[in-house]
């Protein structure tokens, strides 16, 4: 939907913002939106850092690797100067990389294909795994990723004033945008079935601190967590407890596993080599994310606030915003890999948090026929999209529940009221859209007018008719206005 904006209106989504929102709710959305990119940047430079480690075996520590991802910024505005499409090529191998090494781990891991085919059917979702469900919302559908989308089919060559071609131009961004989401799903199973196969016990899933998984203390200890195995006595459950991983057997103690333990527990599930191929996949996947983040940024910080920067002025502002909090992350949890885990895990649910100030504006202005026309969203795609953003906000709204069960009455408090302050923002960035229904809910009753493009005009008055007429004269009647009900999918 987004892409569709791009294209019909030749303005990418940050620039519609600035458009056709009041400028305090235009900044406010920009706000949101680095926040939500400096996040995603955190997560791929560390990342990219611990796969640096991994390499090296240690010898470069995270800091230093996040330090030499910092320099990507000159491969990036050195594969920009050639255009887009050679910077998409790039990215698009990084992509392949990535997903040879997760799926080359997952081939060589004991899977069940009965039973992972009965989770794709009929999915369950565990108490337990209501954070990390959130947390792959947030990694797959990550709220800049639809501003970036919006600005790349601007490079696309489109003829806007030949309906067709512009129809033909939705379809493939459609195909395109489709085809994309499906492959980063079979990436993310790769890792998920992969780790499910090798470390899933139930009793360490279950664990009230958890969840946990079954792994090998050894990758815990070269993973920078202190485990030591004399404080957990013989009969001991939750965290460092002994355990029996349950498709493979393998005896190990319940831990959190993340990306650096994550290498070492391959290692000795399924060779040293595996862990190797992890730190590919996992360099490509950090060098391409961070270039994404980085174009992205480039694009929301130019549409939402007008910058005319240079290019490398502009991929210069957007690194510095990053690059210290990212370096932030690595100082203060590199001896402490447990806290980093944490870290990561809440950083992706940011990202699913932030997702409506990116998914509302595309719902807001795709639907205007103001401004797409023919091209606007129909009734039954925009049933389905509206219906899938309330189930975000609804999880959203749940998972914070959760997270402030055992804080105290000042920081429930303070996170209530940041809730109030979500909950208007988002309502701002819908409201005309609620106006137009009510109108049209009312049957016209009611005299609405929105930057939509839609308008709805007073009922028609009665016109004066004397009793004992059974058929009035022209003389008798009064000529109204009369304006039938707009449809839903008008709004």
């Amino acid at each position: 939907m987004s892409a569709r904006l791009g294209i019909v209106t030749g303005n990418d989504l940050a620039q519609t913002v600035r458009d056709g929102y009041p400028r305090w709710l235009n900044y406010t959305i920009y706000l949101q939106m680095e926040i939500a990119v400096i996040g995603a940047d955190i997560q791929e430079v560390v990342g990219t850092g611990i796969a640096f480690n991994l390499l090296s075996s240690g010898y470069i520590p995270v800091w230093g690797g996040c330090l030499i991802t910092s320099l990507d910024t000159l491969s990036f505005l050195a594969i920009q100067h050639f255009g887009v499409r050679y910077l998409e090529a790039f990215i698009c191998l990084l992509i392949a990389v990535m997903a040879v090494s997760f799926f080359v781990n997952w081939g060589v891991s004991n899977t069940d294909p009965a039973a992972l085919l009965e989770g794709l059917i009929v999915p369950r979702l565990p108490t337990y795994a209501v954070t990390q469900a959130v947390g792959t919302i947030g990694a797959v559908i990550m709220p800049h990723n639809l501003y970036l989308h919006s600005g790349l089919v601007l490079s696309r060559k489109i003829n806007r004033s030949s309906p067709h071609r512009v129809n033909d131009a939705i379809q493939y961004a459609r195909i395109e945008s489709a085809s994309a989401l499906l492959f980063s799903f079979f990436i993310n199973l790769a890792v998920v079935a992969s780790n499910a196969n090798e470390f899933f016990a139930q009793p360490c899933a279950e664990d009230a601190d958890g969840p946990f998984a079954c792994i090998d203390p050894i990758a815990l200890i070269e993973g920078g967590d202190a485990y030591n195995a004399s404080i957990y006595p013989p009969g001991y459950t939750g965290e460092g407890a002994s355990c029996i991983a349950t498709r493979t057997n393998r005896t190990g103690v319940c831990g959190e596993i993340g990306l650096q333990s994550e290498g070492y527990a391959l290692s000795i599930a399924l060779g040293d080599s595996a862990l190797y191929i992890w730190a590919i996949g996992l360099f490509a996947a950090g060098q391409s994310a961070t270039m994404v983040c980085t174009y992205a940024g480039q694009i929301i910080m130019g549409g939402c606030l007008s910058l005319q920067l240079a290019p490398w002025k502009r991929v210069a502002f957007t690194r510095i915003f990053a690059l210290g909090p990212a370096l932030l992350v690595a100082l203060s949890t590199g001896s402490n890999q447990r806290l980093f885990n944490s870290v990561n895990e809440y950083l992706n649910v940011l990202q699913s948090v932030q997702l409506p100030f990116a998914m509302l504006p595309v719902l807001h202005f795709t639907a205007s026929r103001k401004r797409l026309g023919r091209f606007r969203s129909g009734r039954a795609w925009m049933g389905l999209s509206v219906g899938l953003a309330l189930l975000v906000i609804s999880i959203n709204v749940t998972l914070v529940i959760q997270f402030v069960e055992d804080f105290s009455p000042p920081a429930v408090a303070c996170v209530t009221l940041y809730g109030c302050i979500y909950a208007f923002l988002c309502v701002s960035m819908v409201w005309d859209d609620f106006k137009a229904l009510a109108a049209w809910a009312s049957g016209g009753r009611f005299c609405a007018s929105d930057n939509l493009g839609t308008h709805l005009t007073e009922r028609s008055q009665d016109f004066a008719m004397r009793a004992s007429d059974s058929r009035p004269t022209p003389s008798q009647l009064t000529i109204v206005r009369v304006s039938a009900p707009v449809p839903p999918g008008g709004i």
